[in-house]
């Protein structure tokens, strides 16, 4: 795809009143809308050949790797570091590495990360339509 075609994407995923758009990315038919996420955010979301799946939130899987938003998380907070009496950097991410996860979203709140996810884990994008 080229630079226009994803300002064309871009565009019609402005407003939550627009249908969205529809992509052709690697034999998959991906249809993205801008939602809704809370009273005052948007967030576009993922269709994947008409439907979602919840397991492809649970389980490893090529859709989750090729189209969904992952952020990675840790369970460890400020107050840990300091009752374990941790100050150098160092320490600090190798403690929040040993205790991060992924955390898999079915939607993405950015759409330059999510382009350039896309572009990332997939050979061939093309636009069926902008709808």
């Amino acid at each position: 795809m080229t630079n226009e075609d994803w300002k064309k994407v871009d565009n019609a995923l402005k407003s939550v009143f627009s249908p969205g758009a529809k992509l052709l990315i690697d034999g998959y038919e991906v249809t993205l809308t801008l939602c809704q996420k809370s009273q005052f955010k948007n967030a576009i979301a993922i269709w994947i050949n008409g439907c979602f799946k919840g397991k492809w939130l649970a389980e490893d899987c090529e859709e989750r790797r090729r189209f969904l938003c992952c952020k990675k998380r840790t369970l460890v907070k400020e107050a840990d570091y300091k009752a374990y009496g941790i100050r150098s950097k160092k320490a600090k991410k190798e403690l929040a590495d040993r205790y991060a996860y992924e955390e898999w979203f079915s939607y993405w709140t950015n759409f330059n990360k999510m382009k350039k996810h896309f572009i990332d884990n997939n050979k061939s994008i093309e636009i069926l339509e902008v709808l």
